[in-house]
């Protein structure tokens, strides 16, 4: 037979505010169910209880008997994402987890043998790694939905009610455990029943006569008979952590002190599953109105708090919200763990979380589009490149190459299968190029090529023409007349883009003994040298 765990939290508005604003321990709290004086508390801290809070009562009524009390008004985000790490508490044990609208979470214990010598282990984790996610829960085990749920609000704490013992330890219960509507509470105090063994003692069918379906279920219930099954919670696809301020902040210091409690508790269910996070999107709400949503997609997936904050930090230095921040909202997406093998033939390169967090200091720095892997551009422009995104991928490329530390650039092209990109042919001709014959082996040409220094970038020159042949360049780094020339080589493309290219290139050899690359930009009808040849 199935056992199944229930964990539930005493005051779970209160303790998922708690979980927020730690601070908050040990003072007079209200939970309220709105913004105003009106507003009527659902909840209040064992302190304002002393102070005679008690829930049904106005927020005014409630500060007028309590004069430190702090009211906070019921927060569906803070409630949201305590429920879900709950669940995932529950996750980190069990496949098969069912979350409730009231914060309760069962828990099918199949399988656990394999973490947990016994219930009472597997209860005591459970209450260990909820204490960890800053919830205090308590736990019951039993044959069913009904009877976990009961042991867990009535036993502390643990609670394991051991197979075939549900109708003992239910009889001496009341019956207001079976979550009766009034109507049927008032019913059964009137014939005198209070306790759950009370009804277990009458005829079944007497009180499904009297009572119709819903006194049938009522008894099947009383009898620990609960044949509800686990409605599984679907597979989180993100991991979210909110919360809402009382006051608008407009300094990114008290911003990222906030935003290192979200991402601490982040983290910590990311690492329930055993997950590590590659994108993270912040949604902060503006004062005023309006929401500035922002994505940071992490080089290196990363589960460490430490890191993910210092993206955060150097992206919102570099776009400050634009007004003051009221609300706060991280979402992790989550990317399983992968093992990375290390060469035995190489040293040790830098760990990819801290190459990552080098990356987004430089984005802050340069700007996103100025950082990033270089690799040639789909163009014939001479020099075109391209910015493509940095990735560090811990698996190997389909091609067998391997990269030092196991790091490989978007958009690389293999050549050869050594993992290195394959160069692509010039639309230049090269100039200069001489070749010659070897004595011993005629059949094979050798080419000797001249290396030409590239100027980058290119130096505005001034050229002087006589008789339309070029006759004196003067420029920053050179200067003569013109004692061998050779050229034009034309070249142009581009014509349908914004910015079309057409160059004249010549190669020029000057008085002062240097051999340069010209070229005379037909658009801007400028003189720029591109290098000089070694």
């Amino acid at each position: 037979m199935a056992r199944i765990a229930c964990l539930w939290v005493c005051r779970f508005p209160l303790t998922a505010l708690l979980r927020v604003e730690p601070e908050l321990h040990g003072i007079p709290v209200a939970i309220t169910d709105g913004c105003n004086a009106r507003s009527p508390v659902i909840t209040q801290s064992p302190e304002a209880q002393d102070a005679g809070v008690q829930p049904g009562m106005t927020a005014a009524q409630a500060r007028a008997l309590c004069a430190t009390l702090v009211v906070r008004p019921r927060s569906v985000e803070a409630l949201d994402a305590a429920r879900n790490a709950l669940a995932d508490v529950a996750g980190s044990i069990s496949a098969r987890v069912e979350l409730t609208e009231d914060g309760t979470v069962f828990l099918d214990c199949a399988g656990s043998a394999a973490l947990c010598t016994s219930e009472a282990d597997l209860a005591t984790m459970l209450v260990a790694r909820a204490t960890h996610q800053g919830l205090t829960a308590c736990v019951g085990i039993g044959s069913s939905k009904l009877v976990a749920r009961i042991a867990a609000r009535e036993g502390g704490d643990v609670r394991i009610v051991p197979q075939g013992s549900e109708r003992a330890y239910l009889a001496p219960l009341p019956i207001t455990l079976l979550d009766p509507d009034a109507v049927l509470i008032a019913t059964l105090a009137s014939w005198g029943l209070r306790q759950i063994g009370d009804l277990v003692a009458l005829p079944a069918g007497a009180v499904t006569h009297r009572l119709g379906p819903t006194g049938a279920r009522l008894v099947r219930r009383a009898r620990g008979e609960d044949d509800e099954p686990l409605r599984c919670r679907p597979v989180l696809k993100s991991f979210v952590e909110a919360t809402e301020l009382d006051y608008a902040i407009e300094q990114i210091a008290p911003l990222l002190f906030l935003l290192r409690r979200l991402v601490d508790r982040l983290v910590s269910r990311l690492a329930l599953h055993g997950f590590t996070c590659d994108t993270l999107e912040v949604r902060l709400a503006l004062d005023g109105g309006g929401r500035d949503l922002r994505r940071l997609a992490i080089a290196a997936p990363t589960a460490e708090g430490k890191v993910l904050l210092a993206l955060l930090r150097a992206h919102l230095e570099r776009q400050p919200p634009a007004r003051g921040v009221i609300g706060i909202a991280v979402t992790g997406i989550p990317v399983c763990m992968r093992p990375k093998q290390l060469d035995l033939f190489r040293p040790n390169g830098p760990a990819p979380t801290a190459l990552a967090a080098t990356i987004a200091r430089l984005v802050a720095l340069c700007g996103s589009d100025r950082v990033g892997t270089p690799r040639l551009a789909e163009s014939h422009r001479p020099d075109a490149i391209a910015i493509a995104s940095f990735l560090v991928r811990s698996a190997p490329p389909p091609w067998g190459g391997a990269a030092p530390n196991g790091m490989y650039f978007q958009d690389d092209v293999p050549a050869g299968g050594c993992g290195t990109p394959a160069p692509r042919a010039s639309s230049m001709p090269f100039r200069g190029a001489a070749r010659t014959v070897s004595p011993r082996a005629e059949s094979l040409p050798i080419v000797a090529r001249v290396a030409l220094r590239a100027f980058r970038p290119p130096l505005s020159l001034e050229v002087f023409e006589n008789a339309g042949r070029l006759d004196y360049v003067r420029g920053p780094v050179l200067g003569g007349r013109v004692v061998h020339l050779a050229g034009p080589w034309r070249l142009h493309g581009d014509w349908w883009a914004a910015d079309p290219y057409a160059r004249e290139y010549y190669d020029v050899e000057l008085s002062d003994g240097g051999v340069y690359r010209i070229y005379r930009d037909a658009y801007t009808r400028r003189w720029l040298v591109d290098g000089v040849y070694d």
